[in-house]
């Protein structure tokens, strides 16, 4: 029985050993990096140290984070990057939103574009056109099967001695970001809750002020207050279940995340490899 089956059990803590019970798994805070990070002006920074995995071990900080997207960045934001360690930041935007909110970094610290969208925006109508009408479900599994050997890909890139301290964002690191990291999470042996309780704090991590901005890129409202769609709004939430989708489907589909990494270009050596750099 899972944690969502427990939805009426009276008890609800926690603990670092990662042992949950009913719906506390989704107020789950690791005491690691997992439980968010400071770069400036950006929402949603965090890493994924100190989440435990179902063998009673635990995930090293300092290896892995993820953000909303990097345009955010503040006064300090480079140097909080610096001061993490960052060398790799994968941006998984697609290439009108990439348009619509640039930035640069310093030369050493490198960015890779890998894009997560199996349809482009463009060939969508737009970021507008796409937001109207989108099924969030639809769209987790077309990045999922659609993209999975990108995904598998970056993950791969972490093995290598430039690839981590990794940063990997999306706009507002829930959706691309959050498969991403949740298939990485489920690859090193954290529970499905955990995963799923990693993903569902995005929606209260992003800010009203983040909100009204991206918001504003898809709405033909200038100020970006105007007639928001209960897609758009959509946009913005992490519902567990759209996690616990996302799993389910892969299990469906290869048997486990394992195998969905290994028969999209991971190698039993590479899978290993993982663990070994982050379970501790």
């Amino acid at each position: 029985m899972t944690a969502l089956d427990e939805n009426n059990a009276t008890s609800n803590s926690n603990d670092d050993s990662g042992d949950i019970t009913g719906t506390g798994y989704l107020d789950y805070r690791p005491a690691g990096d997992g439980a968010g990070v400071e770069i400036d002006g950006v929402p949603n920074s965090r890493g994924i140290g100190g989440y435990p995995t179902a063998d009673g071990r635990k995930l090293r900080d300092g290896l892995f984070f993820r953000t909303a997207g990097l345009n955010f960045l503040g006064e300090h934001g480079v140097d909080d990057l610096r001061r993490l360690g960052i060398k790799e930041v994968v941006d998984l935007r697609d290439p009108l939103e990439v348009q619509e909110w640039p930035y640069t970094l310093p030369d050493d610290i490198h960015v890779d574009r890998v894009p997560l969208l199996k349809t482009s925006m463009t060939e969508q109508g737009g970021m507008k056109e796409m937001a109207k009408g989108i099924d969030m479900s639809e769209m987790y599994h077309d990045i999922v099967f659609g993209s999975a050997e990108q995904i598998v890909l970056i993950l791969r890139k972490l093995l290598r001695e430039d690839g981590h301290p990794m940063l990997i964002h999306c706009t507002a690191g829930k959706d691309r970001t959050g498969i991403t990291a949740g298939i990485l999470m489920s690859l090193l042996g954290v529970s499905d809750d955990m995963v799923v309780s990693c993903y569902a704090q995005s929606g209260a991590n992003l800010g009203a002020a983040f909100k009204k901005a991206v918001l504003k890129g898809l709405t033909n409202d200038e100020k970006g207050v105007g007639q928001i769609t209960a897609a758009q709004t959509a946009m913005l939430a992490s519902p567990p279940e759209l996690m616990r989708g996302v799993l389910a489907g892969i299990k469906d589909e290869y048997g486990s995340v394992e195998q969905y990494c290994l028969q999209n270009g991971m190698s039993d050596d590479e899978a290993a490899g993982l663990r070994a750099l982050f379970v501790e």
